[in-house]
């Protein structure tokens, strides 16, 4: 018996032995638990440390150790505990107002995954987590912080493409097609889906949907197959389609809709009085349902029967008329063009209480006061004004119109002043004023014709062009137009782009024949004129007397301005097209003007010109044919002896040479019908100023490095 009990001790023994060697490590299958989510290095090469526990590490406990060292673990087993699947790893995400770029840097090391960020995006991050969460869940709130950021993840290739919001949508997206939220992934991340309607109309349902949209999210409608194309970020779309399945249901087979948006009453009131009008016609029990929406103050109409739908739709017009309640006094501000002009307009289009149509008055002895887009409504007493009266005067200083009339014809003022109070068309032109100096092979001025005969790429010239220009180049287009005539006092003129132009200025100018007398640049508004004046006065005698007594000569004498005069008109149509009206008059006085009566008078050249011609848009065109004749004496000799009295004759000549100019007006517009264009032509305008400025630094620093020793 003793030695039996011992034997049964023993064997429990070696059982418990043999329990407790089991539970030190198991090597197949096991994964330890992450604490950081990086996975901690073995305490020795060939094996592989056990995890502590987490509940002991938590209460303080110090973490048990083996009595004995597991058996060394295979390459095999070493290899899958590392590329163990990441639902397993467990990270904890902080970030306090952390750069964005330092974030995708964080997300892109712990997902492997590629980003590109978009140029001129930026944000400050600022993530804070009490848990840890799994590292497949990173992408997610990394797309969430993106589009709470205004921004989103684009696939592109083998990269997520990080663009704005409102960028998202116009980018090529992943297309999806269902209607089940349960089968999309609840991530921030914008897709397109397709989503099929079966018993509501796709345009009506869309309308209900769309105020539920993200900041950039879009729904289209297409009636034909009835499919909704909803571009979101998917979370959201599942939100959509949760609703839509709540509307998309078979009760809607034979039941139809219809949206109301009513005009002159809120919604909640109009739904109530047709209630009360069905209820009397007995007609609320016949399956209509009245839904109204007061957010977006509409009324939604259910009905089985389109025969009682097109009842209650003639009741809901009905209730929802105009109340005449009088006249009423109205203010709307102007925005973009006179309300002078606008009040004659509508003066002429409405009669007066006494049947004649008065023009717009000026209020300008009004207090003033500041005025907004918004109207101001102060009734009147029926009695005051007669029945249909309309006044309108137009208040200068705050360029508003004061409109007295019924809110019915006002709202129809409105719309008229809506259409004519649009942004105004302008144009900026460019104009350059030139006198070229002919040489004798131009009797008759610049032949611009010969231009046409011009081959740039092989550079073979002909006609006048290569007897005056020679191996100058200017890329002038092989297609020119044909050169305008029938102008006023013989002027030709030559349309081409404005940069050929240029390079035709500087052809002939490499030869030192141009004058640049001025270089204006004009901003006009349609139909209004401009005009630049460069000059001086220059006195003349206009009469004089002379006294028989005093033996003296008295002059009056005024003073006539001599220069460059320029006014231009534009008129512009709706193709961007430049009807101007220009009026151009070139004087100068003559060195040497005539002498009457022994005194000298000086003596005026005047060249006009006065045209109207039309002009795309950044299509420059020239006008020339405006040629001045003179004479102009010159003497020539050998030095010192040229000098000497009466001798000198004999060693000097005098010459005299026929001088001809031929005016050039080069003009150029540019139209804006916005002020998108406004604003470019700006910035255009102000990054040329910046080069010239650039220029001119470092002509002015390359001056001060040749003479160094200079101040």
């Amino acid at each position: 018996m003793q030695k039996q009990s011992r034997i049964k001790n023993y064997l429990i023994i070696l059982v418990c032995l043999l329990f407790s060697a089991a539970n030190v490590f198991a090597v197949e299958g096991q994964t330890p638990a992450e604490d950081t989510g990086a996975v901690k290095k073995a305490q020795r090469p060939g094996a592989v440390r056990k995890e502590n526990n987490p509940e002991e590490s938590a209460k303080g406990m110090p973490p048990k150790l083996p009595s004995k060292l597991p058996p060394a673990v295979t390459p095999a087993q070493i290899k899958a505990f590392f590329s163990r699947p990441k639902e397993n790893n467990y990270i904890i995400l902080n970030f306090d107002n952390a750069d964005l770029k330092d974030v995708i840097n964080t997300v892109a090391s712990i997902t492997n995954e590629n980003f590109i960020l978009s140029p001129g995006l930026e944000a400050r991050i600022t993530i804070h987590s009490t848990k840890k969460i799994p590292v497949s869940e990173v992408m997610n709130v990394f797309e969430s912080v993106l589009e709470a950021n205004g921004m989103a993840l684009v696939k592109s290739g083998e990269f997520l493409k990080i663009v704005s919001g409102t960028t998202a949508k116009q980018k090529p997206l992943d297309v999806r097609k269902g209607n089940q939220a349960e089968s999309i992934p609840a991530v921030d991340r914008p897709v397109t889906q397709i989503v099929p309607v079966e018993y509501v109309p796709a345009t009506e349902v869309s309308t209900v949907l769309t105020p539920m949209l993200s900041q950039f999210g879009s729904i289209i409608p297409n009636p034909r197959n009835n499919l909704l194309i909803i571009n979101d970020i998917s979370s959201n779309i599942i939100r959509l389609l949760k609703v839509l399945k709540e509307l998309d249901v078979n009760a809607f087979k034979n039941t139809r809709m219809s949206f109301f948006k009513p005009k002159y009453s809120d919604v909640l009131s109009l739904s109530n009085e047709l209630t009360e009008v069905l209820n009397a016609l007995n007609l609320s029990r016949e399956g209509i349902a009245l839904v109204p929406i007061e957010r977006i103050n509409s009324l939604v109409i259910f009905s089985a029967s389109p025969t009682l739908l097109k009842t209650v739709q003639g009741w809901v017009r009905k209730l929802d008329e105009e109340v005449m309640t009088g006249q009423n006094i109205f203010v709307y501000a102007v925005q973009n063009v006179k309300a002078e002009s606008i009040a004659g307009i509508l003066n002429s289009l409405y009669d007066s209480s006494g049947g004649t149509r008065p023009k717009a008055r000026k209020t300008k002895t009004a207090k003033r006061t500041k005025t907004s887009r918004r109207t101001v409504r102060t009734t009147r007493p029926q009695q005051t004004s007669a029945a249909g009266r309309v006044e309108i005067i137009a208040f200068e200083p705050t360029n508003s119109i004061v409109i007295l009339a019924s809110p019915g014809i006002y709202r129809e003022i409105v719309s008229i002043i809506k259409k004519l109070d649009t942004y105004p068309k302008s144009v900026l032109i460019e104009v350059v004023i030139a006198e070229v100096t002919l040489s004798d092979s131009d009797k008759l001025g610049i032949q611009w014709s010969v231009l046409h005969n011009l081959n740039i790429a092989n550079k073979n010239y002909t006609g006048l062009a290569e007897r005056d220009f020679g191996d100058n180049s200017f890329p002038l287009s092989a297609d020119a137009p044909s050169l305008g005539s029938g102008l006023a006092g013989g002027l030709s003129y030559i349309l081409y782009r404005p940069e050929k132009l240029t390079a035709l200025f500087q052809a002939i100018a490499s030869k030192s024949r141009v004058n640049i007398l001025s270089s204006p640049r004009l901003l006009v508004r349609d139909q209004e004129e401009a005009s630049i004046e460069v000059g001086g006065d220059v006195p003349t005698a206009t009469s004089s007397t002379s006294s028989t007594t005093t033996d003296s000569l008295t002059q009056n004498i005024e003073y006539k301005t001599v220069g460059i005069k320029l006014k231009i008109k534009p008129t512009i149509n709706d193709e961007k097209t430049v009807v101007l009206d220009i009026e151009q008059e070139v004087s100068d006085v003559i060195d040497k003007g005539r002498t009457v009566g022994g005194l000298d008078y000086p003596e005026f050249t005047t060249r006009k010109a006065k045209t109207s011609i039309v002009v795309p848009d950044k299509q420059g065109i020239v006008i020339g044919g405006i040629i001045e004749e003179s004479r102009e004496k010159s003497s020539q000799g050998i030095p010192l002896l040229s000098s000497i009295p009466l001798l000198g004759r004999l060693f000097s000549y005098d010459s005299e040479d026929v001088v001809k100019k031929e005016l050039i007006i080069m003009i150029t517009p540019y139209v804006i019908v916005n002020k998108t264009e406004g604003n470019a032509l700006t910035t255009e305008f102000l990054g040329k100023l910046k080069e010239i400025k650039s220029f001119l630094d470092k002509r002015e620093a390359l001056a001060n490095e040749s003479s160094p020793g200079e101040k």
